[in-house]
């Protein structure tokens, strides 16, 4: 059962994204760290709930589309349990699990540093063939270390990486970012319902 659900519509409707550890944010206004992410255009909530203990998930599919049937996937991670995880530790343990369950799988870092004062990293992970789906599977994914826990955004291709997706695809990475409440330096954005 999960731990709670996220309840998105009031800030979905501004197209926007946002999540705390301790759950969905209201409109009406931010509380101590969160995850602030855009809603691709064309894309809904196709599922959400936990993806193991202390971690919660909600992905985001083309309107038309399953959470079994997509081509294209953001996916949206909080891990409670990491606080002040590095980034790229954990994407390295992606990188070297990843042949045991698509063999040819590779991760390479594409970039990593500070945003926003959190260590924060962006990874491309391509499956040439996924054994499950029988499709090449392309992903990147960008790592936020936060001081209440590490986020994570996957953008998906049930594909290889079609060149007129990359650039789009890190804009889409490049304007997800944490803020905190509570750290004048690291305000959250003034939110007004629809």
């Amino acid at each position: 059962m999960p731990r709670h659900r996220f309840d998105l519509a009031p800030l979905a409707a501004c197209g926007l994204i946002a999540l705390t550890p301790a759950g969905a944010v209201s409109a009406a206004g931010f509380q101590d760290e969160t995850l602030l992410a855009p809603i691709p255009q064309g894309f809904q909530l196709g599922d959400q709930g936990q993806s193991g203990p202390g971690s919660d998930i909600a992905e985001y599919i083309p309107q038309g589309e399953t959470v079994d049937h997509w081509s294209r996937m953001v996916t949206v991670q909080i891990f409670h349990n990491l606080k002040g995880f590095d980034p790229d530790r954990f994407a390295e343990t992606i990188r070297d699990r990843g042949p045991a369950s698509c063999p040819g799988e590779q991760g390479v870092m594409i970039k990593h540093g500070q945003e926003h004062g959190y260590a924060a990293s962006l990874w491309l992970f391509t499956c040439p063939l996924n054994p499950q789906t029988g499709l090449p599977e392309t992903f990147y994914d960008k790592l936020i270390s936060g001081a209440d826990a590490l986020y994570s955004v996957q953008y998906s291709f049930r594909s290889t990486l079609p060149r007129d997706a990359i650039a789009p695809t890190i804009s889409f990475l490049e304007s997800v970012s944490v803020c905190d409440t509570r750290l004048p330096d690291r305000p959250c954005p003034t939110v007004s319902a629809p």
